[in-house]
């Protein structure tokens, strides 16, 4: 199991993408890249939407699990729920969740507190794989 508490900055992302591939260098490639995509939107969403603790740094955790790789991002809560939006044509964002949505085999939004934990399961057979 991966954890690891990140400053809240761009630079952080790459570094977590970099640590959870190694940590889950075992599984196929396709599933990798699908927790790093997922990581990368639930870590980005976090820090542009909520508020980091008190000491500026994130909570990012990982796993494998029986349902597949288990990712959450857990922050220090933010003035909205997390929630899929409805991004416009033209708009930079926006689609975050939406990615995060249509990888994942499930996500959620676990509130406790002041903080808010968004987790996603990253299937450990990609979809994108599977034979029609």
């Amino acid at each position: 199991m991966g954890f690891v508490r990140v400053v809240a900055t761009p630079a952080s992302v790459a570094d977590v993408r970099s640590t959870l591939r190694g940590d889950l260098a075992i599984l196929p490639e396709s599933v990798r890249e699908d927790a790093a995509l997922v990581v990368s939107e639930l870590l980005g969403n976090a820090m542009r939407h909520a508020s980091s603790f008190p000491d500026g740094r994130l909570i990012v955790s990982w796993g494998v699990g029986e349902a597949g790789v288990e990712i959450s991002v857990t922050d220090g809560g933010g003035p909205t729920m997390p929630a899929v939006g409805e991004p416009n044509l033209t708009g930079a964002g926006g689609r975050g969740l939406s990615i995060v949505a249509s990888v994942a085999a499930t996500w959620g939004v676990d509130k406790h507190g002041g903080e808010t934990t968004v987790w996603a399961v990253i299937p450990l057979q990609s979809a994108r794989l599977t034979p029609a």
